[in-house]
């Protein structure tokens, strides 16, 4: 559902997804993340550039060629494995490890309507627990129990309705719940040459 759905392949010129970015806890702020569909080739793969938060927050990422799926959750999720590295000083490519085997081997799929813009709509989300049962992490419960959740649907442009992750509050250690959530936003249409852009799921 997330490697293989070619969620670009109705965007046929260059537009900007937007997508609406949360982090919860006591260093929460909310921000944006744009995805720049810059070139849509011949065959209909994309090249993709990303402007990922703002001021203090923002963080370059390369733009990526040849995609038909949305790059936009593996950006999301470099972001993440790269924080962990940050605060634990386990390397990224352990969490990316663990990810990659959470969706071979544990994903939880279903496909249950969302509400989005005053709607329902049908979705599909998959749910992950890639540290569940890691004793690298006894230690380290909130990473233990982090989950992460992915609703697709084709109702919005790029076919990734939300991603977030969600750390439950440690009591014993006194640290309140975590998490960050990426949510579409909007579609705005880059090949628009009066200045204006249209906007809308």
């Amino acid at each position: 559902a997330l490697f293989e759905t070619p969620h670009l392949a109705t965007i046929t010129h260059p537009v900007t997804l937007t997508y609406a970015y949360t982090r919860q806890g006591p260093d929460g702020f909310t921000d944006l993340v744009r995805e720049d569909i810059k070139i849509v080739h011949p065959d209909g793969t994309k090249y993709v550039m990303f402007n990922f938060l703002s001021g203090a927050h923002h963080v370059y990422y390369p733009a990526l060629d040849g995609y038909r799926g949305n790059p936009v959750f593996m950006v999301f999720l470099e972001h993440d494995v790269n924080e962990m590295r940050d605060e634990t000083g386990i390397a990224a490519a352990y969490y990316r490890n663990r990810i990659r085997e959470a969706f071979l081997q544990g994903a939880e799929v279903a496909r249950t309507p969302v509400k989005f813009d005053g709607r329902e709509v049908a979705a599909t989300t998959v749910t992950l627990h890639p540290f569940r049962g890691d004793a690298r992490f006894t230690h380290l419960p909130q990473i233990a129990n982090k989950s992460y959740r992915f609703v697709l649907s084709d109702a919005v442009a790029g076919g990734i309705l939300e991603i977030a992750t969600d750390m439950p509050a440690d009591p014993a250690e006194g640290l309140p719940e975590r998490g960050e959530k990426l949510t579409f936003q909007t579609v705005a249409d880059d090949s628009v040459t009066d200045g204006s852009k249209g906007t809308g799921p």
